[in-house]
Protein backbone atom coordinates (compact mmCIF):
# COMPACT_ATOMS: atom_id res chain seq x y z
CA UNK A 1 0.00 0.00 0.00
CA UNK A 2 1.43 3.42 -0.89
CA UNK A 3 1.71 6.23 1.65
CA UNK A 4 -1.36 8.16 0.52
CA UNK A 5 -3.50 5.02 0.45
CA UNK A 6 -2.38 4.11 3.97
CA UNK A 7 -3.23 7.58 5.32
CA UNK A 8 -6.63 7.67 3.64
CA UNK A 9 -7.45 4.18 4.87
CA UNK A 10 -6.45 5.16 8.43
CA UNK A 11 -8.49 8.38 8.21
CA UNK A 12 -11.58 6.55 7.00
CA UNK A 13 -11.23 3.85 9.66
CA UNK A 14 -10.74 6.41 12.44
CA UNK A 15 -13.59 8.59 11.20
CA UNK A 16 -15.97 5.64 11.29
CA UNK A 17 -14.82 4.55 14.76
CA UNK A 18 -14.99 8.09 16.23
CA UNK A 19 -18.14 9.17 14.34
CA UNK A 20 -20.32 9.63 17.42
CA UNK A 21 -17.64 11.15 19.66
CA UNK A 22 -16.87 14.77 20.45
CA UNK A 23 -14.02 16.50 22.27
CA UNK A 24 -14.64 17.78 25.80
CA UNK A 25 -13.92 21.42 24.94
CA UNK A 26 -16.61 24.07 25.07
CA UNK A 27 -17.03 23.90 21.28
CA UNK A 28 -17.60 20.10 21.31
CA UNK A 29 -15.62 19.63 18.10
CA UNK A 30 -15.87 16.24 16.34
CA UNK A 31 -13.39 13.85 17.96
CA UNK A 32 -11.83 12.90 14.61
CA UNK A 33 -10.30 16.39 14.49
CA UNK A 34 -7.94 15.39 17.31
CA UNK A 35 -6.12 12.47 15.61
CA UNK A 36 -5.98 14.47 12.39
CA UNK A 37 -4.36 17.35 14.31
CA UNK A 38 -1.87 14.98 15.92
CA UNK A 39 -0.83 13.50 12.55
CA UNK A 40 -0.70 16.96 10.96
CA UNK A 41 1.45 18.26 13.81
CA UNK A 42 3.88 15.36 13.44
CA UNK A 43 4.19 15.81 9.68
CA UNK A 44 3.99 19.55 9.18
CA UNK A 45 5.41 21.01 12.38
CA UNK A 46 7.58 18.12 13.55
CA UNK A 47 8.93 17.17 10.11
CA UNK A 48 8.04 13.50 10.55
CA UNK A 49 7.42 11.57 7.32
CA UNK A 50 7.34 8.01 8.73
CA UNK A 51 4.04 6.58 7.46
CA UNK A 52 3.85 4.01 10.27
CA UNK A 53 4.05 6.84 12.81
CA UNK A 54 1.50 8.97 10.96
CA UNK A 55 -0.98 6.10 10.57
CA UNK A 56 -0.59 5.27 14.28
CA UNK A 57 -1.21 8.95 15.07
CA UNK A 58 -4.53 8.79 13.26
CA UNK A 59 -5.45 5.54 15.04
CA UNK A 60 -3.94 6.33 18.45
CA UNK A 61 -7.17 6.70 20.46
CA UNK A 62 -9.27 4.06 18.75
CA UNK A 63 -8.56 1.14 21.07
CA UNK A 64 -9.03 3.02 24.32
CA UNK A 65 -11.96 5.19 23.24
CA UNK A 66 -14.16 3.16 20.88
CA UNK A 67 -14.66 -0.22 22.55
CA UNK A 68 -16.56 -1.17 25.66
CA UNK A 69 -15.72 -4.83 26.19
CA UNK A 70 -12.60 -6.96 26.11
CA UNK A 71 -14.10 -9.00 23.28
CA UNK A 72 -14.62 -5.84 21.19
CA UNK A 73 -11.07 -4.76 22.03
CA UNK A 74 -9.60 -8.06 20.81
CA UNK A 75 -11.58 -7.87 17.56
CA UNK A 76 -10.53 -4.26 16.99
CA UNK A 77 -6.85 -5.08 17.61
CA UNK A 78 -7.04 -7.88 15.05
CA UNK A 79 -8.77 -5.55 12.58
CA UNK A 80 -5.99 -2.98 12.98
CA UNK A 81 -3.35 -5.68 12.51
CA UNK A 82 -5.08 -7.01 9.38
CA UNK A 83 -5.66 -3.57 7.85
CA UNK A 84 -2.48 -1.71 8.86
CA UNK A 85 0.11 -4.29 9.91
CA UNK A 86 2.02 -5.14 13.05
CA UNK A 87 4.15 -1.98 13.13
CA UNK A 88 1.19 0.41 13.10
CA UNK A 89 -0.61 -1.74 15.66
CA UNK A 90 2.44 -1.84 17.91
CA UNK A 91 2.84 1.95 18.01
CA UNK A 92 -0.91 2.40 18.50
CA UNK A 93 -0.94 0.00 21.44
CA UNK A 94 2.13 1.58 23.04
CA UNK A 95 0.20 4.82 23.56
CA UNK A 96 -3.11 3.17 24.48
CA UNK A 97 -4.24 3.50 28.08
CA UNK A 98 -6.03 0.65 29.86
CA UNK A 99 -9.50 2.08 30.49
CA UNK A 100 -10.07 -0.69 33.03
CA UNK A 101 -7.82 1.24 35.42
CA UNK A 102 -8.72 4.38 37.34
CA UNK A 103 -7.88 7.73 35.77
CA UNK A 104 -5.27 8.34 38.47
CA UNK A 105 -3.59 5.01 37.79
CA UNK A 106 -3.61 5.58 34.01
CA UNK A 107 -1.99 8.98 34.50
CA UNK A 108 0.63 7.53 36.85
CA UNK A 109 1.44 4.76 34.38
CA UNK A 110 1.82 7.22 31.50
CA UNK A 111 4.57 9.01 33.44
CA UNK A 112 6.17 5.73 34.52
CA UNK A 113 6.10 4.07 31.07
CA UNK A 114 7.05 7.11 28.96
CA UNK A 115 10.84 6.55 29.05
CA UNK A 116 10.46 2.96 27.83
CA UNK A 117 8.39 3.76 24.75
CA UNK A 118 9.78 3.27 21.25
CA UNK A 119 10.98 6.42 19.48
CA UNK A 120 7.87 6.40 17.30
CA UNK A 121 5.59 6.18 20.32
CA UNK A 122 7.56 8.95 22.07
CA UNK A 123 7.05 11.27 19.09
CA UNK A 124 3.36 10.39 19.02
CA UNK A 125 3.08 11.02 22.76
CA UNK A 126 4.63 14.49 22.40
CA UNK A 127 2.31 15.44 19.53
CA UNK A 128 -0.72 14.12 21.43
CA UNK A 129 0.18 16.13 24.51
CA UNK A 130 0.76 19.28 22.43
CA UNK A 131 -2.71 19.06 20.94
CA UNK A 132 -4.28 18.26 24.31
CA UNK A 133 -2.50 21.15 26.03
CA UNK A 134 -3.54 23.48 23.20
CA UNK A 135 -7.14 22.34 23.54
CA UNK A 136 -7.19 22.64 27.31
CA UNK A 137 -5.55 26.07 27.17
CA UNK A 138 -7.67 27.63 24.44
CA UNK A 139 -10.86 25.52 24.48
CA UNK A 140 -11.08 23.93 27.93
CA UNK A 141 -13.87 21.61 28.95
CA UNK A 142 -16.66 23.74 30.37
CA UNK A 143 -16.58 22.28 33.85
CA UNK A 144 -12.81 22.28 34.33
CA UNK A 145 -11.61 24.64 37.03
CA UNK A 146 -8.40 26.63 36.73
CA UNK A 147 -6.88 24.28 39.31
CA UNK A 148 -7.72 21.21 37.25
CA UNK A 149 -6.23 22.81 34.15
CA UNK A 150 -3.03 23.60 36.06
CA UNK A 151 -2.82 20.00 37.29
CA UNK A 152 -3.19 18.74 33.73
CA UNK A 153 -0.42 21.04 32.54
CA UNK A 154 1.88 19.86 35.35
CA UNK A 155 1.11 16.20 34.64
CA UNK A 156 1.66 16.57 30.90
CA UNK A 157 5.08 18.08 31.60
CA UNK A 158 6.00 15.01 33.67
CA UNK A 159 4.98 12.70 30.83
CA UNK A 160 7.00 14.67 28.29
CA UNK A 161 10.11 14.66 30.47
CA UNK A 162 10.24 10.90 29.89
CA UNK A 163 10.06 11.08 26.11
CA UNK A 164 12.52 13.86 25.28
CA UNK A 165 15.38 13.32 22.87
CA UNK A 166 13.47 12.10 19.82
CA UNK A 167 12.40 15.31 18.02
CA UNK A 168 13.71 18.71 19.11
CA UNK A 169 11.11 20.63 17.08
CA UNK A 170 8.23 18.81 18.76
CA UNK A 171 9.81 19.28 22.18
CA UNK A 172 10.20 23.02 21.55
CA UNK A 173 6.57 23.26 20.40
CA UNK A 174 5.47 21.42 23.54
CA UNK A 175 7.50 23.81 25.73
CA UNK A 176 5.99 26.86 23.98
CA UNK A 177 2.49 25.42 24.27
CA UNK A 178 2.95 24.57 27.94
CA UNK A 179 4.29 28.07 28.63
CA UNK A 180 1.25 29.63 26.93
CA UNK A 181 -1.02 27.47 29.07
CA UNK A 182 0.80 28.37 32.25
CA UNK A 183 0.71 32.07 31.40
CA UNK A 184 -3.03 31.92 30.74
CA UNK A 185 -3.74 30.00 33.96
CA UNK A 186 -1.05 31.43 36.24
CA UNK A 187 -1.69 31.53 39.95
Amino acid sequence: MDDISLMLKALEFAAIRHRKQFRKGKDKSPYINHPIQVANLLANEGGEKDQVLLAAAILHDIVEDTVETEKEKKVLIENIRDMFGDEVLSVTLEVTDDKGLSKEERKRLQVEHAPGLSDRAKKLKIADKITNVRDITFNPPGRWSTGRIRKYLDWSEKVIEGVRGVNKRLEDIFDETLLAGRQKYKR
